[in-house]
């Protein structure tokens, strides 16, 4: 079905968003669960996709559940540049204490952009297609987070 490497891939999809080893564990097995349950004829090119969906959907379910879901409206489009939505930020060299520091600081929907987008390597078209939504909302949302992550380092960096 799955190769050990891509159920690695979707555990830590699962770590980034809910930052613990247990909770991403039980999310990437509740979604297996359901996949397996579903039987859906589903190809093998878009599985991992599929399942990252699904983790998804039940973090949101279950921060909804608890009542934490942030209340920022992330469908916003604010003006930006494209040629400056990704410079700078894959260049960007910090420490593990300072990303631990600005991890903690980021709302789940942001740790997720960024791992779609640093980690998985995704573009902004692909992620977009994946959640169904303009392409445009993800260049905002990754506007808005370096401008939200920018001033943190400066500020550990002056440390």
């Amino acid at each position: 079905m799955l190769s050990h490497e891509n159920l690695n891939k979707l555990y830590r999809y699962g770590y980034s968003l809910t930052k613990s080893e247990s909770d991403a564990y039980d999310l990437l097995q509740e979604a297996l669960t359901r996949f397996l349950e579903r039987n859906d004829n589903i190809p093998e090119q878009d599985k991992v996709p599929y399942l990252r969906r699904m983790m998804r959907n039940q973090f949101i379910d279950k921060l909804r559940r608890e009542q934490r879901f942030p209340l920022e409206a992330l469908e916003t489009v604010e003006s930006y540049s494209i040629d400056n939505a990704f410079t700078d930020m894959e260049r960007l060299l910090i420490s593990q204490q300072m990303l631990d520091n600005i991890w903690d600081l980021l709302l789940p929907l942001e740790r997720e952009l960024v791992h779609l987008w640093a980690i998985d390597g995704l573009t902004a078209r692909e992620i977009a297609q994946q959640f169904n939504i303009p392409q445009g909302t993800i260049l905002s949302r990754i506007h808005r987070l370096r401008k939200k992550i920018e001033p943190l380092m400066v500020e550990y960096q002056s440390l």
